[in-house]
Protein backbone atom coordinates (compact mmCIF):
# COMPACT_ATOMS: atom_id res chain seq x y z
CA UNK A 1 0.00 0.00 0.00
CA UNK A 2 1.64 3.38 -0.61
CA UNK A 3 1.05 6.08 1.16
CA UNK A 4 1.10 8.85 -1.45
CA UNK A 5 0.63 8.82 -5.44
CA UNK A 6 3.78 9.45 -6.12
CA UNK A 7 4.89 7.96 -8.95
CA UNK A 8 5.97 4.20 -8.62
CA UNK A 9 9.09 2.26 -9.45
CA UNK A 10 12.75 2.43 -8.42
CA UNK A 11 15.50 5.30 -9.50
CA UNK A 12 17.39 4.88 -12.10
CA UNK A 13 20.96 4.47 -9.97
CA UNK A 14 24.19 2.06 -10.98
CA UNK A 15 24.56 -1.44 -12.56
CA UNK A 16 23.30 -4.34 -9.69
CA UNK A 17 26.30 -5.36 -7.27
CA UNK A 18 26.91 -9.17 -7.72
CA UNK A 19 25.35 -11.63 -5.30
CA UNK A 20 27.52 -14.61 -3.74
CA UNK A 21 28.24 -18.12 -5.90
CA UNK A 22 26.25 -21.22 -5.24
CA UNK A 23 26.74 -22.45 -1.73
CA UNK A 24 27.68 -21.29 1.39
CA UNK A 25 27.27 -17.52 1.30
CA UNK A 26 28.58 -16.78 4.78
CA UNK A 27 31.84 -15.58 6.32
CA UNK A 28 34.69 -19.06 4.97
CA UNK A 29 36.02 -19.17 8.22
CA UNK A 30 33.11 -18.99 10.51
CA UNK A 31 30.15 -19.81 8.04
CA UNK A 32 28.15 -16.82 10.01
CA UNK A 33 27.04 -13.96 7.86
CA UNK A 34 28.26 -10.47 8.97
CA UNK A 35 25.33 -7.73 9.54
CA UNK A 36 26.25 -4.19 8.28
CA UNK A 37 22.76 -2.48 9.87
CA UNK A 38 22.67 1.33 8.43
CA UNK A 39 19.86 3.72 11.22
CA UNK A 40 19.27 7.16 9.36
CA UNK A 41 17.58 9.33 12.32
CA UNK A 42 13.90 11.31 11.59
CA UNK A 43 13.59 9.46 7.95
CA UNK A 44 9.86 9.09 6.64
CA UNK A 45 9.57 6.26 4.74
CA UNK A 46 7.86 8.18 1.80
CA UNK A 47 11.16 9.95 1.32
CA UNK A 48 12.98 7.29 -0.05
CA UNK A 49 12.87 7.27 -4.29
CA UNK A 50 12.40 3.01 -4.29
CA UNK A 51 9.28 4.03 -2.33
CA UNK A 52 7.89 5.77 -4.63
CA UNK A 53 9.06 9.59 -4.03
CA UNK A 54 8.86 11.47 -7.42
CA UNK A 55 11.59 14.15 -5.89
CA UNK A 56 14.43 12.59 -3.75
CA UNK A 57 17.06 11.11 -5.18
CA UNK A 58 18.49 7.74 -3.92
CA UNK A 59 19.96 6.03 -6.06
CA UNK A 60 22.28 3.87 -3.39
CA UNK A 61 19.42 3.21 -1.17
CA UNK A 62 17.21 2.31 -4.64
CA UNK A 63 20.09 -0.33 -5.25
CA UNK A 64 19.44 -2.32 -1.83
CA UNK A 65 16.02 -2.42 -2.36
CA UNK A 66 16.37 -3.67 -5.84
CA UNK A 67 18.72 -6.04 -4.86
CA UNK A 68 16.76 -6.88 -1.30
CA UNK A 69 13.52 -6.44 -0.22
CA UNK A 70 11.84 -3.48 1.17
CA UNK A 71 9.04 -3.58 3.53
CA UNK A 72 6.75 -0.56 2.92
CA UNK A 73 4.81 -0.65 5.55
CA UNK A 74 7.67 -1.26 8.51
CA UNK A 75 6.93 0.76 11.61
CA UNK A 76 8.74 2.22 14.33
CA UNK A 77 7.70 1.05 18.23
CA UNK A 78 8.21 4.48 19.47
CA UNK A 79 8.13 8.17 18.04
CA UNK A 80 11.27 9.01 19.28
CA UNK A 81 14.60 8.50 19.17
CA UNK A 82 15.76 6.78 22.60
CA UNK A 83 13.06 4.07 22.86
CA UNK A 84 13.02 3.21 19.17
CA UNK A 85 16.89 2.83 18.99
CA UNK A 86 16.64 0.88 22.78
CA UNK A 87 14.22 -1.51 20.97
CA UNK A 88 16.16 -2.17 17.77
CA UNK A 89 19.25 -3.30 20.25
CA UNK A 90 17.05 -5.13 22.65
CA UNK A 91 14.02 -6.77 20.42
CA UNK A 92 11.73 -5.13 23.28
CA UNK A 93 8.62 -2.95 23.32
CA UNK A 94 9.97 -0.35 25.56
CA UNK A 95 7.69 -1.10 28.55
CA UNK A 96 9.92 -4.32 28.35
CA UNK A 97 13.32 -3.14 28.53
CA UNK A 98 12.75 0.35 30.70
CA UNK A 99 13.77 3.06 27.93
CA UNK A 100 10.09 4.69 28.14
CA UNK A 101 10.96 8.09 26.31
CA UNK A 102 13.64 10.54 25.91
CA UNK A 103 15.80 11.54 29.00
CA UNK A 104 15.33 8.08 30.00
CA UNK A 105 18.36 5.55 30.10
CA UNK A 106 18.47 1.97 28.62
CA UNK A 107 19.03 -0.10 31.73
CA UNK A 108 22.53 -1.32 31.25
CA UNK A 109 21.44 -4.93 32.55
CA UNK A 110 19.40 -5.58 29.57
CA UNK A 111 20.75 -8.05 27.36
CA UNK A 112 21.58 -6.11 23.76
CA UNK A 113 22.44 -7.63 20.42
CA UNK A 114 26.18 -6.70 19.79
CA UNK A 115 26.34 -7.88 23.62
CA UNK A 116 24.95 -11.51 22.48
CA UNK A 117 27.00 -11.72 19.33
CA UNK A 118 29.80 -10.49 20.53
CA UNK A 119 29.58 -13.68 22.75
CA UNK A 120 28.99 -15.61 20.10
CA UNK A 121 32.53 -14.64 18.64
CA UNK A 122 31.17 -11.40 16.51
CA UNK A 123 33.23 -8.25 16.16
CA UNK A 124 30.89 -5.65 17.42
CA UNK A 125 31.72 -1.98 16.66
CA UNK A 126 29.10 1.20 16.30
CA UNK A 127 30.19 4.25 13.94
CA UNK A 128 27.73 7.18 14.35
CA UNK A 129 24.83 8.18 16.51
CA UNK A 130 23.62 5.60 19.05
CA UNK A 131 21.65 7.56 22.05
CA UNK A 132 21.05 4.83 24.66
CA UNK A 133 21.38 7.54 27.32
CA UNK A 134 20.82 11.08 27.48
CA UNK A 135 22.44 13.87 25.74
CA UNK A 136 21.59 16.55 28.50
CA UNK A 137 22.52 14.40 31.69
CA UNK A 138 26.30 14.75 33.23
CA UNK A 139 25.37 11.17 34.72
CA UNK A 140 25.19 10.08 30.91
CA UNK A 141 28.54 8.53 28.61
CA UNK A 142 26.77 10.24 26.00
CA UNK A 143 26.74 13.45 27.83
CA UNK A 144 27.02 16.86 24.96
CA UNK A 145 28.29 19.28 28.19
CA UNK A 146 30.79 16.24 29.25
CA UNK A 147 31.88 15.19 25.87
CA UNK A 148 32.45 19.27 24.63
CA UNK A 149 34.58 20.40 27.83
CA UNK A 150 36.47 17.10 27.69
CA UNK A 151 35.17 15.56 30.82
CA UNK A 152 34.72 12.15 28.76
CA UNK A 153 36.94 11.39 25.61
CA UNK A 154 35.51 7.75 24.79
CA UNK A 155 32.79 5.58 25.12
CA UNK A 156 33.58 2.76 27.65
CA UNK A 157 34.58 -0.16 25.67
CA UNK A 158 31.97 -2.99 25.50
CA UNK A 159 29.41 0.19 25.23
CA UNK A 160 25.94 -1.98 25.64
CA UNK A 161 27.67 -4.74 23.66
CA UNK A 162 29.72 -2.78 21.06
CA UNK A 163 32.98 -3.95 21.76
CA UNK A 164 34.34 -0.13 20.05
CA UNK A 165 32.75 2.45 18.88
CA UNK A 166 33.69 6.12 16.79
CA UNK A 167 31.14 7.98 17.99
CA UNK A 168 28.74 11.38 17.37
CA UNK A 169 26.33 12.25 19.49
CA UNK A 170 23.78 15.11 18.66
CA UNK A 171 22.66 16.79 15.18
CA UNK A 172 24.23 19.49 12.93
CA UNK A 173 25.02 22.90 15.25
CA UNK A 174 25.26 20.55 18.22
CA UNK A 175 27.18 17.29 17.09
CA UNK A 176 29.78 16.11 19.45
CA UNK A 177 31.81 13.02 20.08
CA UNK A 178 34.80 11.15 18.38
CA UNK A 179 33.78 13.04 14.80
CA UNK A 180 33.77 16.31 16.74
CA UNK A 181 36.67 15.75 18.37
CA UNK A 182 38.87 15.02 15.61
CA UNK A 183 37.24 17.71 13.31
CA UNK A 184 38.14 20.56 15.91
CA UNK A 185 41.75 19.32 16.14
CA UNK A 186 42.19 18.81 12.46
CA UNK A 187 40.44 21.03 10.69
CA UNK A 188 39.66 24.39 12.78
CA UNK A 189 37.24 26.37 12.22
CA UNK A 190 35.11 24.25 10.42
CA UNK A 191 32.86 22.73 13.42
CA UNK A 192 31.42 26.31 13.40
CA UNK A 193 30.24 26.28 10.13
CA UNK A 194 27.41 24.24 11.19
CA UNK A 195 26.11 26.72 13.08
CA UNK A 196 22.72 28.65 11.74
CA UNK A 197 24.68 32.14 12.39
CA UNK A 198 27.29 30.64 10.03
CA UNK A 199 24.61 29.73 7.44
CA UNK A 200 24.78 31.60 3.79
CA UNK A 201 21.34 31.18 3.80
CA UNK A 202 18.59 30.99 6.54
CA UNK A 203 14.76 29.97 6.47
CA UNK A 204 12.46 33.02 8.10
CA UNK A 205 10.07 30.90 8.34
CA UNK A 206 11.30 27.92 10.05
CA UNK A 207 13.80 28.72 12.30
CA UNK A 208 15.31 24.66 12.32
CA UNK A 209 16.21 25.37 8.36
CA UNK A 210 19.40 26.75 7.18
CA UNK A 211 22.10 25.87 4.67
CA UNK A 212 25.78 25.40 5.52
CA UNK A 213 29.58 25.54 4.81
CA UNK A 214 30.20 22.73 5.62
CA UNK A 215 32.85 20.94 2.73
CA UNK A 216 31.58 17.75 2.07
CA UNK A 217 34.78 15.42 2.88
CA UNK A 218 34.51 16.62 6.09
CA UNK A 219 30.66 16.34 6.92
CA UNK A 220 29.70 13.70 9.67
CA UNK A 221 28.43 11.71 6.85
CA UNK A 222 31.67 11.17 4.90
CA UNK A 223 33.30 10.11 8.45
CA UNK A 224 30.42 7.73 9.35
CA UNK A 225 30.98 6.20 5.92
CA UNK A 226 34.96 6.02 6.11
CA UNK A 227 35.21 5.20 9.87
CA UNK A 228 32.31 1.98 8.74
CA UNK A 229 34.73 1.24 5.26
CA UNK A 230 37.55 0.90 7.51
CA UNK A 231 36.38 -1.36 10.44
CA UNK A 232 34.49 -3.60 8.26
CA UNK A 233 37.95 -3.69 6.19
CA UNK A 234 40.19 -4.61 9.03
CA UNK A 235 37.40 -7.45 9.80
CA UNK A 236 36.67 -8.93 6.58
CA UNK A 237 37.86 -12.88 7.61
CA UNK A 238 35.85 -12.50 10.84
CA UNK A 239 32.19 -12.11 11.28
CA UNK A 240 31.30 -8.57 12.47
CA UNK A 241 28.22 -6.52 13.51
CA UNK A 242 28.35 -2.88 12.17
CA UNK A 243 26.07 -0.53 13.36
CA UNK A 244 26.13 2.44 11.30
CA UNK A 245 24.02 5.24 12.50
CA UNK A 246 23.60 8.45 10.51
CA UNK A 247 22.43 11.95 13.03
CA UNK A 248 20.18 13.04 9.83
CA UNK A 249 18.20 13.81 8.27
CA UNK A 250 17.17 14.79 11.92
CA UNK A 251 15.85 18.97 12.45
CA UNK A 252 17.84 21.18 12.24
CA UNK A 253 17.08 20.96 8.30
CA UNK A 254 20.45 22.07 7.20
CA UNK A 255 22.50 20.54 4.37
CA UNK A 256 25.63 21.47 3.59
CA UNK A 257 26.67 22.09 -0.46
CA UNK A 258 26.09 21.05 -2.97
CA UNK A 259 23.04 19.22 -1.68
CA UNK A 260 21.97 22.65 0.07
CA UNK A 261 21.13 23.78 -2.92
CA UNK A 262 20.20 20.82 -5.05
CA UNK A 263 16.31 20.24 -4.39
CA UNK A 264 14.70 23.63 -6.00
CA UNK A 265 11.65 23.62 -3.32
CA UNK A 266 9.04 25.41 -5.69
CA UNK A 267 9.41 21.82 -7.55
CA UNK A 268 8.54 19.79 -4.57
CA UNK A 269 5.44 17.70 -3.74
CA UNK A 270 3.78 18.83 -0.29
CA UNK A 271 2.14 16.70 1.68
CA UNK A 272 -1.67 17.51 0.44
CA UNK A 273 -2.76 17.78 4.11
CA UNK A 274 -0.40 20.16 4.74
CA UNK A 275 -2.68 22.95 5.15
CA UNK A 276 -5.97 21.47 5.14
CA UNK A 277 -8.68 22.38 7.86
CA UNK A 278 -7.42 20.18 11.00
CA UNK A 279 -10.12 17.87 12.86
CA UNK A 280 -8.73 16.51 15.80
CA UNK A 281 -9.25 15.29 19.12
CA UNK A 282 -9.43 17.85 21.92
CA UNK A 283 -6.08 15.86 23.58
CA UNK A 284 -4.73 17.10 20.26
CA UNK A 285 -5.87 20.24 19.61
CA UNK A 286 -4.58 20.86 23.49
CA UNK A 287 -0.92 19.80 22.33
CA UNK A 288 -1.07 22.20 19.66
CA UNK A 289 -2.18 25.18 21.67
CA UNK A 290 0.73 24.26 23.33
CA UNK A 291 3.11 23.96 21.26
CA UNK A 292 2.71 27.11 19.77
CA UNK A 293 4.62 28.39 17.14
CA UNK A 294 6.33 25.16 16.18
CA UNK A 295 3.21 24.20 14.10
CA UNK A 296 2.65 27.78 12.27
CA UNK A 297 4.36 27.55 8.98
CA UNK A 298 3.65 28.88 5.23
CA UNK A 299 4.36 26.63 2.26
CA UNK A 300 7.28 28.60 1.50
CA UNK A 301 8.87 27.80 4.41
CA UNK A 302 7.53 24.09 4.29
CA UNK A 303 9.13 23.53 0.92
CA UNK A 304 12.82 25.54 2.12
CA UNK A 305 12.66 22.88 4.83
CA UNK A 306 11.50 20.15 2.38
CA UNK A 307 14.20 20.97 0.31
CA UNK A 308 16.88 20.53 2.98
CA UNK A 309 16.10 17.51 4.10
CA UNK A 310 15.97 15.86 0.73
CA UNK A 311 19.34 17.43 0.22
CA UNK A 312 20.38 15.47 3.47
CA UNK A 313 18.92 12.21 2.70
CA UNK A 314 20.68 12.32 -0.70
CA UNK A 315 23.91 13.08 0.94
CA UNK A 316 23.62 10.32 3.83
CA UNK A 317 22.77 8.27 -0.10
CA UNK A 318 26.27 8.99 -1.85
CA UNK A 319 28.02 8.16 1.52
CA UNK A 320 26.12 4.53 1.67
CA UNK A 321 27.26 4.46 -2.03
CA UNK A 322 30.92 4.73 -1.18
CA UNK A 323 30.34 1.81 1.45
CA UNK A 324 28.81 -0.16 -1.24
CA UNK A 325 31.70 0.37 -3.77
CA UNK A 326 34.07 -0.39 -1.20
CA UNK A 327 32.12 -3.52 0.39
CA UNK A 328 31.93 -4.45 -3.20
CA UNK A 329 35.69 -4.08 -4.08
CA UNK A 330 36.52 -6.52 -0.78
CA UNK A 331 34.41 -8.92 -1.25
CA UNK A 332 32.23 -8.37 1.48
CA UNK A 333 28.73 -7.86 0.00
CA UNK A 334 28.58 -11.27 -0.69
CA UNK A 335 28.51 -12.45 2.61
CA UNK A 336 27.47 -9.47 4.50
CA UNK A 337 23.48 -8.61 5.07
CA UNK A 338 22.62 -5.67 5.16
CA UNK A 339 19.71 -3.77 6.79
CA UNK A 340 18.82 -0.07 6.13
CA UNK A 341 16.33 1.34 8.21
CA UNK A 342 15.30 4.17 10.53
CA UNK A 343 14.47 5.16 14.55
CA UNK A 344 10.86 6.87 13.12
CA UNK A 345 9.64 9.26 11.03
CA UNK A 346 9.19 12.99 9.94
CA UNK A 347 5.80 14.75 9.32
CA UNK A 348 6.98 16.79 6.66
CA UNK A 349 3.85 19.18 6.75
CA UNK A 350 1.67 16.37 6.89
CA UNK A 351 -1.78 17.70 8.70
CA UNK A 352 0.20 21.08 9.18
CA UNK A 353 2.90 19.66 11.50
CA UNK A 354 6.75 19.34 11.33
CA UNK A 355 9.19 17.44 13.49
CA UNK A 356 8.38 14.31 15.17
CA UNK A 357 6.26 13.00 18.37
CA UNK A 358 3.14 13.22 19.81
CA UNK A 359 0.70 13.16 16.21
CA UNK A 360 0.84 8.87 15.21
CA UNK A 361 0.15 9.46 11.58
CA UNK A 362 2.34 7.80 8.80
CA UNK A 363 4.68 9.69 8.09
CA UNK A 364 5.90 9.89 11.50
CA UNK A 365 5.31 6.19 12.42
CA UNK A 366 6.13 4.37 8.56
CA UNK A 367 9.85 4.40 8.33
CA UNK A 368 11.77 2.10 5.82
CA UNK A 369 13.39 -1.19 6.08
CA UNK A 370 15.08 -2.73 3.61
CA UNK A 371 16.83 -5.98 4.04
CA UNK A 372 19.41 -7.51 1.18
CA UNK A 373 20.66 -10.78 1.93
CA UNK A 374 23.00 -11.79 -0.43
CA UNK A 375 21.57 -14.81 -2.75
CA UNK A 376 17.65 -13.78 -1.68
CA UNK A 377 14.88 -14.98 -3.70
CA UNK A 378 13.46 -12.04 -2.57
CA UNK A 379 15.29 -9.65 -4.56
CA UNK A 380 13.49 -6.56 -5.71
CA UNK A 381 9.73 -7.44 -5.16
CA UNK A 382 9.36 -5.71 -1.73
CA UNK A 383 6.82 -6.71 0.97
CA UNK A 384 3.52 -4.99 2.21
CA UNK A 385 3.34 -7.05 5.07
CA UNK A 386 3.21 -4.92 8.48
CA UNK A 387 6.26 -5.47 9.96
CA UNK A 388 8.20 -3.16 12.88
CA UNK A 389 11.69 -2.19 14.76
CA UNK A 390 11.12 -5.59 16.73
CA UNK A 391 11.67 -7.71 13.93
CA UNK A 392 15.08 -6.92 13.88
CA UNK A 393 16.77 -8.39 16.51
CA UNK A 394 14.90 -12.34 16.03
CA UNK A 395 15.79 -12.08 12.46
CA UNK A 396 19.62 -11.27 13.29
CA UNK A 397 19.06 -14.43 15.72
CA UNK A 398 17.31 -16.32 13.14
CA UNK A 399 20.55 -16.17 10.62
CA UNK A 400 23.13 -17.06 13.17
CA UNK A 401 21.60 -19.80 14.62
CA UNK A 402 22.04 -18.04 18.24
CA UNK A 403 18.73 -19.30 20.48
CA UNK A 404 16.41 -16.53 22.06
CA UNK A 405 17.39 -17.72 25.41
CA UNK A 406 20.37 -16.01 25.21
CA UNK A 407 18.13 -12.90 25.85
CA UNK A 408 16.09 -14.33 28.90
CA UNK A 409 16.43 -12.21 32.13
CA UNK A 410 14.15 -14.13 34.11
CA UNK A 411 15.57 -17.47 34.23
CA UNK A 412 12.57 -19.23 35.39
CA UNK A 413 12.49 -22.85 36.09
CA UNK A 414 10.13 -24.96 33.74
CA UNK A 415 8.13 -22.24 32.19
CA UNK A 416 9.07 -21.30 28.40
CA UNK A 417 10.16 -17.19 28.69
CA UNK A 418 7.89 -15.11 26.64
CA UNK A 419 10.42 -12.47 25.64
CA UNK A 420 10.42 -11.15 22.04
CA UNK A 421 7.11 -9.49 20.66
CA UNK A 422 8.58 -9.53 16.89
CA UNK A 423 9.38 -12.46 14.98
CA UNK A 424 12.05 -13.71 12.40
CA UNK A 425 11.25 -11.94 9.14
CA UNK A 426 13.87 -14.70 7.38
CA UNK A 427 10.66 -17.44 6.09
CA UNK A 428 9.77 -13.92 3.96
CA UNK A 429 13.49 -12.82 3.06
CA UNK A 430 14.03 -16.12 1.87
CA UNK A 431 11.05 -16.60 -0.81
CA UNK A 432 10.14 -19.44 0.70
CA UNK A 433 6.69 -18.50 2.91
CA UNK A 434 4.82 -15.90 3.78
CA UNK A 435 5.00 -13.96 7.45
CA UNK A 436 1.67 -14.37 9.66
CA UNK A 437 -0.26 -11.31 9.60
CA UNK A 438 0.75 -9.34 13.30
CA UNK A 439 -0.14 -5.47 13.73
CA UNK A 440 2.35 -3.46 14.71
CA UNK A 441 2.29 -2.02 18.47
CA UNK A 442 3.27 1.76 18.77
CA UNK A 443 4.39 3.39 22.75
CA UNK A 444 4.65 6.87 23.17
CA UNK A 445 4.95 8.45 26.59
CA UNK A 446 5.87 12.30 27.27
CA UNK A 447 5.72 14.08 30.67
CA UNK A 448 8.49 16.67 30.64
CA UNK A 449 6.51 19.46 29.41
CA UNK A 450 4.26 21.38 31.58
CA UNK A 451 1.72 20.53 29.22
CA UNK A 452 0.98 17.65 30.93
CA UNK A 453 1.43 14.05 30.81
CA UNK A 454 0.33 12.23 27.81
CA UNK A 455 0.45 8.69 26.82
CA UNK A 456 -1.17 7.57 23.80
CA UNK A 457 -1.10 3.71 22.46
CA UNK A 458 -1.29 2.30 18.34
CA UNK A 459 -2.11 -0.65 17.16
CA UNK A 460 -1.47 -0.86 13.29
CA UNK A 461 -2.98 -3.85 11.66
CA UNK A 462 -3.61 -4.84 7.54
CA UNK A 463 -5.84 -2.40 6.94
CA UNK A 464 -6.79 0.10 10.09
CA UNK A 465 -4.78 1.93 12.54
CA UNK A 466 -6.04 2.61 16.27
CA UNK A 467 -4.52 5.42 18.81
CA UNK A 468 -5.95 5.60 21.94
CA UNK A 469 -4.62 8.49 24.47
CA UNK A 470 -4.67 6.24 27.68
CA UNK A 471 -4.78 9.51 30.18
CA UNK A 472 -6.69 11.91 28.32
CA UNK A 473 -9.45 9.10 26.92
CA UNK A 474 -10.63 9.05 23.12
CA UNK A 475 -9.08 8.25 20.43
CA UNK A 476 -8.64 7.84 16.67
CA UNK A 477 -9.30 5.29 14.38
CA UNK A 478 -8.82 5.00 10.50
CA UNK A 479 -9.20 3.06 7.69
CA UNK A 480 -5.42 2.90 6.12
CA UNK A 481 -6.40 1.27 2.62
CA UNK A 482 -9.34 3.99 1.34
CA UNK A 483 -8.14 6.96 3.41
CA UNK A 484 -3.92 6.80 3.39
CA UNK A 485 -3.78 10.40 3.96
CA UNK A 486 -6.11 9.80 7.36
CA UNK A 487 -8.80 12.87 6.90
CA UNK A 488 -11.45 10.66 7.91
CA UNK A 489 -11.60 9.19 11.69
CA UNK A 490 -14.03 6.18 12.30
CA UNK A 491 -13.56 6.33 16.21
CA UNK A 492 -17.09 7.44 16.70
CA UNK A 493 -18.64 5.67 13.74
CA UNK A 494 -20.75 3.31 14.53
CA UNK A 495 -20.72 1.47 11.42
CA UNK A 496 -17.24 0.31 12.60
CA UNK A 497 -17.32 0.12 16.39
CA UNK A 498 -16.84 -3.65 16.05
CA UNK A 499 -13.86 -3.03 14.31
CA UNK A 500 -12.94 -0.96 17.74
CA UNK A 501 -13.54 -3.35 19.57
CA UNK A 502 -11.73 -5.83 18.30
CA UNK A 503 -8.17 -3.35 17.91
CA UNK A 504 -8.79 -2.60 21.35
CA UNK A 505 -9.01 -6.31 22.46
CA UNK A 506 -5.98 -6.70 20.09
CA UNK A 507 -4.15 -3.65 21.50
CA UNK A 508 -4.42 -4.89 25.32
CA UNK A 509 -3.11 -8.43 24.94
CA UNK A 510 -0.35 -7.37 23.14
CA UNK A 511 0.54 -5.18 26.16
CA UNK A 512 -0.08 -7.20 28.45
CA UNK A 513 1.36 -10.26 26.86
CA UNK A 514 4.75 -8.47 26.47
CA UNK A 515 5.36 -6.47 29.79
CA UNK A 516 8.90 -6.38 32.06
CA UNK A 517 10.93 -9.56 31.79
CA UNK A 518 14.34 -7.58 33.55
CA UNK A 519 13.81 -9.07 37.07
CA UNK A 520 15.22 -12.54 37.70
CA UNK A 521 13.48 -14.79 39.49
CA UNK A 522 15.09 -16.79 42.25
CA UNK A 523 12.71 -19.00 43.60
CA UNK A 524 9.08 -20.02 43.98
CA UNK A 525 7.75 -18.14 46.77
Amino acid sequence: MQRRSFVKGMAAGTAALPFASKGSIWNGKSGQPNFLVICCDQLQSVALACNGNPDVKTPNIDRLAREGCSFRRAYCNNSVCMPARATMMTGLYPRQHGCITNGTKLPEDIPTLPQVLSRHGYRTHAVGKLHFQPLSSRDSAESLDSWMDGTITSLPDNYYGFQSSDFIGGHVNYCFGDYTNELRRDHPGVYEKYSREHAFWRSEGMHQTWKMTVPPELHYNTWIAEKTIRVMDENKDNPFFVWCSFPDPHFPFAASEPYADMYDPSKLSICPTAFEPVDEPRTLQKRRDFFGKQYQFDEKSLRATAAQYYGMITHIDDSIGKMLDAMNRNGLLENTIIVFLADHGEYLGSHHLIQKADWMYEELARVPMIWRVPGTLRAGKGSDSVVSQVDLVPTVLDYTGIDVSEFDTRKNFSAPPVLFPGRSLRPVLSGTDVLEEKPAFLEYDEDWHASGFYRVRTLIDSRYKLIVYTHTGGGQLFDLKTDPYERNDLWDSAEHRAIKVSMMEALLREASTYDRVDQKRVCGA
